[in-house]
């Protein structure tokens, strides 16, 4: 099930990191800093499947080297607490092929950032562990031919970035709509979507489970009864039998929607662990780096004999040393560990993103059974529809129905009354393939009068259209 992730930070020097280290960890590069002399080399990395550089039109073709690019950003700052870029990182939806995820990542930089002026780095990452995802690199300065000019500050307001979460949910959409695939996402919080935490009614073992393991479920066998029967029950009671089986659709997919946002908050809480586990890993490398690199230097100061060679290097070492204190600090702060305790605690991240992917599936696994014995229930209400239509008894069959339903809708939240009649609306529907199927069950006389219903109701619709 596609879901919503999109998170936004700033890379600065303060926390002791770099827009270059940033880059060649997230392309898989090897990339030195001109800035401060460190080299980072991240070739060894896995997961990276994609990687590219987008640029506006006026921007310097030289920027499309990732290198030229990012060392350019490093030399423009001059502040120790610069802000050197901005991240965003996106979720793909894994419902979608790479190709299309690709050309859905670079449709929206193009779209919501390249059209604005930033200069664009974006690698996709996928490890095959059902987490596809983006890392988008933005520069935070004008851009022109010359190379870059002042910040622009726009960029950095919330109604900004509120625009860039709700076009990624668009985008998302419009790909998976047009794969034919009816899954959604949507940026908005729970509460905005009008979400409501309630329990759910159990609604027991389903048909399709139990059919399984050679058994039939009550609703299974009364449904083959009035299969084999093909009678209208008194009109009271076919009523009052069209209203359970409304009732029982409705609760049916009131479970069904909750499992799904269940699993999709499982699957969302999966993404957000991997995700840590990756800065933690993104980080901790950069941490290594600069003590590497501080070794060499001190090691190189030693044999050196010159005291204006050592003071060159004792300046770089200040440096480096700086930004080693800086980036620790910033990881104890962010993930409550030290850096020589982050292979543990990305172990343990990865038994919780385990366990969570087994709830997951138990959920999915779910859904099959649920969503059978939900059509059972569509294609036993819209045959009673139907057969109601060709009965005598057709108005006080409606008109009891509607006294049921409005009776219940008195004891439902708002929230409720709204799924209700979406429920209504669904059932009310009898497609073509459904018809058929009823009328393979029926009597040859009620086969014949529910194709005379079934073309005037059809002639109907036709009026409807033209009188349009």
């Amino acid at each position: 099930m596609a879901i919503y992730h999109l998170h936004a930070q700033i890379i600065k020097r303060s926390s002791g990191r770099s827009s270059v280290a940033s880059s060649a960890y997230r392309a898989g590069e090897k990339i030195r800093n001109d800035y401060d002399g460190v080299t980072h080399d991240y070739t060894r990395k896995t997961g990276v499947v994609y990687s590219e550089i987008m640029l506006p039109s006026n921007a310097p073709t030289a920027y499309s080297d990732r290198a030229i690019l990012w060392n350019a950003v490093e030399r423009i700052e001059k502040r120790k607490d610069s802000q050197t870029a901005r991240e965003i990182e996106i979720a793909l939806p894994f419902e979608l092929d790479r190709e299309t995820q690709i050309q859905l990542v670079r449709e929206y930089i193009q779209e919501n950032f390249i059209s604005a002026g930033m200069c664009a780095d974006f690698a996709v990452h996928d490890k095959g562990d059902g987490n596809p995802h983006a890392h988008i690199m933005l520069t935070t300065r004008e851009v022109s031919e010359k190379g870059f000019g002042g910040k622009n500050r726009e960029w950095n307001k919330p109604e900004c970035l509120e625009q860039w979460r709700g076009s990624w949910a668009d985008k998302c959409n419009e790909r998976l709509q047009a794969k034919g695939l009816d899954e959604r996402i949507d940026h908005r919080t729970l509460e905005a979507q009008g979400i409501e935490r309630e329990p759910t009614i159990h609604i027991g073992v389903t048909a399709k489970a139990m059919a399984k393991a050679g058994r039939d479920s009550e609703r299974m066998k009364e449904h083959k009864e009035i299969k084999g029967q093909n009678k209208l029950p008194a009109p009271a009671s076919t009523a009052e039998y069209m209203h359970e089986l409304k009732q029982g659709y409705f609760l049916l997919d009131k479970e069904i929607a909750e499992i799904k946002q269940q699993s999709a908050e499982a699957r969302e809480r999966v993404q957000s662990l991997r995700f840590r586990a990756d800065k933690i890993e993104e980080r901790v490398e950069h941490i290594l780096t600069l003590r590497e690199r501080l070794s060499e230097l001190r090691a190189e100061r030693q044999c050196m004999g010159y005291l204006e060679s050592k003071r060159a290097i004792d300046a770089q070492i200040q440096r480096i040393e700086q930004s080693r204190e800086q980036a620790e600090k910033a990881f104890q702060k962010e993930h409550y560990i030290i850096p020589d305790e982050a292979q543990v605690e990305i172990q343990r991240i990865a038994y919780k993103a385990k366990d969570l992917d087994r709830v997951s599936g138990r959920l999915q696994e779910r859904l099959n059974p649920l969503t059978a014995e939900k059509d059972i229930f569509m294609f036993e209400y819209q045959r009673q529809k139907l057969l109601a239509g060709i009965s005598p008894h057709e108005q006080s069959i409606q008109e009891r129905l509607l006294q049921l339903d409005r009776e219940e809708l008195h004891t439902l939240t708002a929230q409720e009354k709204i799924a209700r009649v979406r429920s209504g609306r669904i059932l009310d529907r009898i497609t073509e393939h459904s018809f058929q199927r009823i009328l393979d069950e029926a009597t040859p006389e009620q086969a014949y009068r529910l194709i005379q219903l079934h073309e005037r109701e059809r002639a109907r619709e036709h009026q409807k259209i033209r009188g349009r």
